[in-house]
């Protein structure tokens, strides 16, 4: 009796946790006055400032995008949050900018991190097919199976529906593939952050699954809450900090693979050479002159970071990023819903930027280290150099790739690339706060341009050497794009 009491009390509080904390992010449901009030905010704030409004979507795609959403809650007398949400995010998507984007309203963020939604086991995408990577405790599947629906929806029909909700950068469709399945910008992955508010989602998951050896069947899981699925692991091995992110093997007597699988050096910050200059002081010494590097976990980060990385590449001085451009400084009206990281960026001084003749402002290079030149490290690697590349590669990844294979320093393995060989919208970032929702959402302040001698508008970087996973080679603990890379290397360096 005592236990069900606890119980119940429990669950009280916990239902008045929820409450309190979406009366603090703003209402459940939103009148058409509200939502076309935050859409006004958006629409003048990305218009005015995102320097990649119409980078790819014209003046009136935007247009419609936004006036789509004020249409939608007129004819329907207003919007939920989970659907004002939705709404807005797919009308940045529009954008075709990977670093614009909105989070997670805090109401529902709460919701999503005590109810059971997420899948018992993790996944990859690979040749437009689901296959467990882990399968987990609970989920009664192995690893190899493929995922052919849940609960009644076919797979295809589930990337279909959440994918208008993933953005990338330009035209690079194809790096929506790692984030259906994980993400660290969408909690647990696209098909469980989208797929939550798209459909009704209970404790139990139906999945009709096919085995590796072709034996069709149905199971019923139990869904995860999002703690006991973070607590699943990450099966690629891959890691949040680039302190942790840094691996290195040698390979026989004269080759070695070097892995970074983040740039990200803002949360437990260390001086990127501690982590380099040991790793290349030993190539140098061992006499190692044929190197793989493995940047295809690694979408980006801090400049220091890919920075540092580049100095122990090249041989000769380079400057990475040769502009960083800002649509405008004028930011009035707007301060009192912005914030960001770098606060000397809601006033920006005129004596920073040099204005442009297109009514750009860029910024002037001793006001920041991105644009600064790189020289080569004292322990530069003048080898052979590798790189595998996938389809999760962008943002500060890219550069770094599109710049080296720029300079003709690099062959390149593995897939096409996200991000933009040209340069992202990125470097900074503000935070809009829409007031009325409470919706957060992600606007960039510079488009960067990349060092590089020519470029396809709205792509990454081709391999020189496609060798995209497939399923079969999955399933067999087989790597093609390594495998590719050490058959380039010859016998010899094995």
């Amino acid at each position: 009796m005592r236990l069900h009491t606890r119980m119940i009390a429990i669950a009280l509080s916990l239902a008045f946790f929820v409450a309190a904390a979406a009366q603090e992010a703003g209402p459940d449901w939103l009148t058409p006055a509200q939502v076309r009030a935050d859409i006004e905010l958006a629409e003048s704030a990305y218009a005015r400032v995102h320097p990649g409004y119409t980078r790819y979507a014209s003046k009136d795609e935007m247009r419609t995008a936004w006036q789509q959403i004020v249409d939608q809650a007129e004819a329907g007398g207003g919007l939920s949050l989970g659907d004002f949400y939705l709404a807005v995010e797919r009308a940045l998507v529009t954008i075709r900018c990977d670093h614009t984007k909105a989070e997670l309203p805090r109401a529902l963020r709460v919701k999503r991190e005590l109810e059971p939604v997420y899948l018992p086991f993790r996944w990859q995408l690979i040749e437009e097919r689901g296959i467990v990577s882990a399968p987990g405790e609970t989920s009664g599947l192995s690893f190899g199976d493929e995922i052919l629906a849940i609960d009644g929806r076919s797979l295809a029909t589930i990337v279909a529906a959440v994918s208008p909700y993933i953005p990338v950068d330009g035209y690079t469709d194809w790096s929506r593939r790692g984030g259906i399945t994980k993400s660290l910008e969408f909690m647990g992955g696209a098909i469980d952050h989208f797929g939550a508010l798209l459909w009704p989602v209970g404790p139990m998951a139906e999945l009709d699954i096919r085995t590796a050896g072709g034996e069709q069947r149905t199971v019923a899981v139990e869904r995860l809450t999002f703690d006991a699925w973070t607590a699943l692991g990450d099966q690629s091995g891959t890691r949040r900090n680039f302190k942790d992110a840094v691996s290195f093997e040698r390979i026989g007597d004269k080759a070695a693979y070097l892995r970074v699988d983040t740039f990200v050096n803002y949360r437990n910050p260390v001086d990127p050479d501690d982590i380099y200059d040991p790793i290349f002081e030993a190539i140098r010494d061992e006499g190692r002159d044929k190197l793989i590097l493995d940047l295809r976990e690694n979408g980006g980060g801090s400049t220091d970071a890919s920075q540092r990385l580049v100095a122990h590449l090249i041989d000769r001085k380079l400057q990475i990023k040769t502009d960083m451009r800002a649509a405008t400084l004028d930011l009035d009206g707007l301060r009192a819903h912005l914030d960001t990281w770098d606060k000397r960026a809601l006033n920006p001084s005129r004596f920073a930027f040099r204005a442009n003749t297109d009514g750009t402002y860029s910024l002037r290079r001793f006001f920041t280290d991105d644009l600064d030149t790189v020289r080569p490290d004292n322990l530069a690697f003048e080898g052979e150099l590798i790189i595998l590349t996938s389809s999760g590669n962008s943002s500060g990844s890219t550069n770094l790739i599109a710049v080296l294979n720029g300079l003709g320093r690099a062959t390149l393995v593995g897939e096409k690339t996200g991000g933009s060989a040209e340069g992202p919208t990125a470097g900074l970032l503000f935070t809009l706060t829409l007031p009325e929702s409470g919706v957060r959402t992600r606007l960039p302040f510079f488009r960067v341009s990349n060092n590089v001698p020519s470029f396809d508008s709205g792509l990454g970087v081709s391999p020189d050497i496609e060798a995209p996973l497939t399923v079969a080679a999955f399933r067999a603990g087989r790597d093609p794009a390594m495998e590719a890379a050490l058959k380039l290397i010859g016998d010899q360096a094995r």
